[in-house]
């Protein structure tokens, strides 16, 4: 028989534990949906930086990449062994070569694979496989889904489409040396409208560039706003149980920032790759360095652009001289730069610092230093100096066409009817290639670089309060 005091014991017990289902069942579920609701929080957001990043997992897993990889291994860009036997099937749909493009793609490959495997005869260099890339390659390149060439419009045909769609995939995946034979190879030999291709295959990635940097900055503000709602509420906490569960917040959202970053810079990455294939594929056809092609602008993939003259490669992968490597990279000049959206420029390159002038489409600015800092150039504008987005401008003639006015019928007799403007002058030297290395640039420091300066800001911020309450507890306040 149980002792009233056992009685009185056992029914304290059971609702101690009733009181504690109830106050740990929500911090649980707390602790369960909590982190998804913070990082869901800027989901619009995310969504087309995740579309993209997966656009690109995809590429590098697809069966045309492996068998880029199997060229490449085999010293020569063609159909691996395992491909041209037709292991490794290409397309969408999985299936084999078909007629006269497995014909070419097995006869191409056969050939390549005999000249690199020919040994050596009479003291001569044993032969080198040439970069071929068959029609089943570029047929395997129309079932791609490749971001900047699938869902575009293109006025020159599948046959295009496919090399267009091929060289963003040989951009990712393999060498400067290849990317630049293939282009000779889809221009029939001819350097000079190799050059020009390339030209345009870093115009179709530019848009998509810009569209990663507007992502990014709007995934900023999303996060800033989420910031800012935390640190006034925190400082707003009248007890200690709220503040400590909106730090827990606060540390959900650094661990989303954290995603963030590595969100954002995968995919910048892919695009980081692709500004310097097309940069130095531009240098091989024309013959020129990567400084010229970028006419004193930083690229997107280096401190400075080499200065050492290339030119176009006998094999897949040349030896470098050892005077390019040991080449010091020169500083890069300040650009000549334009607005390619309404630009505010700014007494400080922070978003909040007072606004100098808004500058319209077009106009023309000069830069101060050689390289953006933090997404922000600094620039003269008629003699007065301020800060500017990277984001808001590129190199002269990057700028959108203004719209052509046309006088309304019926106009007041006596009145000139608007005339459209002449067209503008030819640009002058790779004008995409030099626009997309800054909207690449732009794309990271607005990014992943003020993504990274958020999670630094509410790290620091917990380092010092620890500092803080340690203190106060040394000294017996805490």
């Amino acid at each position: 028989m149980i002792s009233v005091g056992n009685a009185r014991r056992l029914r304290m017990a059971v609702s101690a534990i009733a009181l504690m289902s109830l106050s740990v069942q929500p911090v649980m579920a707390q602790s369960n949906g909590g982190k998804d609701a913070v990082l869901n929080a800027c989901a619009t957001e995310r969504a087309p930086l995740q579309k993209l990043d997966k656009e690109y997992t995809d590429l590098r897993k697809s069966k045309m990449s492996a068998a880029i990889g199997e060229g490449l291994k085999t010293g020569a860009m063609v159909l691996g062994k395992a491909v041209v036997s037709g292991g490794i099937p290409l397309g969408r749909s999985g299936g084999g070569f078909g007629g006269m493009g497995n014909l070419m793609g097995a006869v191409s490959g056969m050939a390549l694979q005999s000249a690199a495997q020919q040994p050596a005869q009479d003291g001569a260099a044993p032969a080198t496989a040439s970069v071929l890339f068959g029609q089943d390659m570029l047929s395997g390149a129309m079932g791609l889904n490749v971001p900047g060439v699938s869902g575009y419009g293109f006025s020159g045909g599948d046959n295009v489409k496919a090399y267009a769609a091929l060289a963003v995939l040989v951009a990712i995946v393999a060498t400067a040396e290849a990317y630049a034979k293939l282009k000779e190879q889809e221009a029939g030999g001819d350097l000079k409208q190799a050059a020009f291709n390339i030209d345009q295959d870093a115009g179709r990635q530019l848009a998509v560039s810009r569209s990663i940097a507007d992502s990014g900055e709007a995934l900023v503000e999303c996060r800033s706003a989420q910031l800012t709602d935390i640190n006034t509420r925190l400082a707003s906490a009248s007890n200690d149980k709220d503040r400590k569960a909106i730090k827990r917040e606060r540390t959900e959202l650094s661990s989303a920032l954290k995603k963030d970053v590595d969100l954002t810079g995968g995919v910048v990455d892919q695009h980081t790759n692709m500004a310097k294939t097309f940069t130095q594929g531009r240098a091989m056809t024309d013959g020129s360095s990567e400084a010229d092609v970028l006419g004193g602008q930083a690229p997107a993939y280096a401190p400075a652009a080499s200065a050492t003259k290339v030119s176009m490669p006998k094999s897949v992968a040349p030896a470098q001289s050892q005077g390019q490597a040991a080449s010091p990279p020169p500083v890069a000049a300040p650009p000549a730069l334009v607005a390619v959206k309404p630009a505010v420029v700014r007494t400080a390159p922070v978003a909040s610092a007072a606004p100098l002038r808004t500058l319209p489409v077009g106009s023309s600015l000069q830069a101060k230093t050689g390289a953006s800092d933090g997404g922000w150039w600094e620039v003269e504008v008629d003699g007065q100096s301020g800060y500017v987005r990277a984001a808001e401008v590129g190199p002269p003639g990057s700028a959108p066409a203004a719209p052509v006015q046309v006088a309304a019928k019926g106009g007041a007799k006596g009145k000139a009817a608007a005339k459209a403007p002449p067209p503008p002058p030819a640009p002058v030297g790779p004008t995409n290639i030099r626009a997309y290395n800054q909207s690449v640039i732009a794309a990271r420091d607005n990014g992943k670089g003020r993504l990274s300066a958020l999670m630094t800001d509410i790290q620091a911020a917990e380092r010092k309060e620890s500092v803080f309450y340690a203190l106060l507890s040394n000294l017996g306040l805490g």
